[in-house]
């Protein structure tokens, strides 16, 4: 879980999270000075799991995606 396959073409702001079952959407808000970067996060059972940010930069968000997607995997195992 180190990585994010972001779509191509059409599908640009969709990706998944190598080795899990989770998917996310990214979004940016505001203009070119002051964009502010979000994601929504979803698995096979449900669309969607949650919405977060602002975040500052593009890399900010996507740590915070794969950090999420280590906690609710973790989660879900130890049931």
């Amino acid at each position: 879980m180190t990585k994010i396959n972001w779509g191509k073409g059409g599908s640009f702001n969709h990706g998944r999270v190598e080795g899990t079952d989770y998917r996310c959407e990214r979004y940016a808000i505001g203009d070119k000075d002051n964009k502010e970067y979000w994601y929504m996060l979803a698995d096979n059972h449900l669309t969607y799991l949650c919405a977060k940010g602002p975040f500052s930069t593009v890399e900010e968000r996507d740590q915070h995606i794969i950090k999420e997607v280590e906690k609710r995997h973790e989660s879900t195992n130890h049931r």
